[in-house]
């Protein structure tokens, strides 16, 4: 089950630690061997990600806006950075003078001051030095990434708002923390059956087609409470009809502007609840508890940030469900 974007939720552990833990050999034009050894010796030109625990120098016990600069020096700089389609917040940009490893990290402060709301990484020419310590990087293989989930994944159809966006990791291997954007080979034909607001599994044939690759690694860490950040009233993406109203500790679920039913919410923090719990399995991440009448319902956030929300019903087959901040 994936942990998504930004995020989420949502997220990888990966193999090739041996390579991944290396510094970056790749220099800017005109470096010089003396710079590049310099890069070497400097643990700020460490790419490697742990999800849910490290990128680079950004750890979990040290991931507060004022650490990250003070982490990185001359190599970041306070700055916008984009949230969605014509939204940006103030953040923190490493390596800005480098497209191929540069890093925009954006915190929710009214939520968590001392984490990172997302980490996103976009590499320059379909590249970058950065990799998860299982090898997952920009220009990864779909085929690479559902080998180390162990199974094949949920993600979106292309050329719209959320599309490549990994949906849901199916109870593999990957890391709630660690979410993930494919695109389409350059230059290959894409199939317009996988075009579009669907979701998709990895195996289908005609998605394999478009020889996706991911273009886009969205990292988060467990967070404290996301209950503030998930207030106000937000609208299904797969059926306008359905809609949900967050407020004051309860939960409002609408049909078609019916009220379906209402619960009392209280948040887990690192799911540790019994409900939370299924088949011996702990999900990581943040969940949420739908308190009703007659039991209780556990909701994995796979993702928060502000304009849209996903989560997961554990232990129920409803899949994931989406939704987009209403106006």
């Amino acid at each position: 089950m994936r942990n998504y974007p930004w995020q989420l939720y949502a997220v990888f552990v990966l193999a090739l630690v041996a390579s991944s833990c290396q510094p970056s050999s790749s220099t800017e034009a005109g470096s010089t061997p003396e710079e590049t050894a310099g890069e070497a010796e400097d643990p700020r030109y460490d790419f490697t990600i742990e999800p849910g625990k490290r990128v680079g120098l950004v750890t979990l016990e040290s991931a507060s806006k004022s650490a990250v600069l003070e982490a990185y020096g001359d190599l970041a700089k306070a700055d916008s950075v984009h949230l969605s389609e014509g939204f940006f917040g103030p953040g923190v940009i490493l390596f800005p003078e480098n497209e191929r490893n540069r890093v925009d990290i954006y915190w929710e402060t009214s939520v968590d001051a001392e984490r990172p709301a997302f980490i996103r990484i976009l590499g320059a020419n379909g590249a970058t030095d950065w990799a998860t310590n299982q090898g997952i990087t920009i220009g990864s293989t779909l085929d690479t990434v559902e080998a180390i989930n162990g199974r094949p994944f949920e993600l979106y159809g292309f050329e719209w708002d959320y599309g490549g966006y990994v949906n849901d990791w199916e109870g593999g291997q990957l890391s709630n923390n660690l979410s993930l954007r494919f695109a389409p080979s350059a230059g290959v034909d894409t199939p317009m059956e996988v075009v579009g607001d669907m979701t998709l599994s990895s195996d289908n044939e005609l998605l394999r087609q478009a020889r996706p690759v991911v273009s886009e690694l969205s990292l988060s860490f467990p967070s404290t409470n996301l209950l503030p950040l998930m207030q106000g009233d937000w609208q299904s993406v797969s059926d306008p009809g359905y809609q949900i109203r967050i407020e004051d500790g309860k939960i409002w679920h609408y049909t078609n502007d019916r009220l379906m039913y209402t619960a009392r919410l209280e948040a887990d923090q690192g799911c540790q609840t019994s409900p939370c719990i299924v088949n011996d399995q702990q999900p990581e991440g943040f969940c949420f508890l739908e308190k009703g009448e007659q039991d209780v319902q556990c909701n994995l956030v796979l993702s928060c940030d502000g304009e849209r929300l996903e989560y997961a019903a554990i232990g129920t087959a409803g899949g994931t469900l989406a939704f987009e901040r209403m106006e």
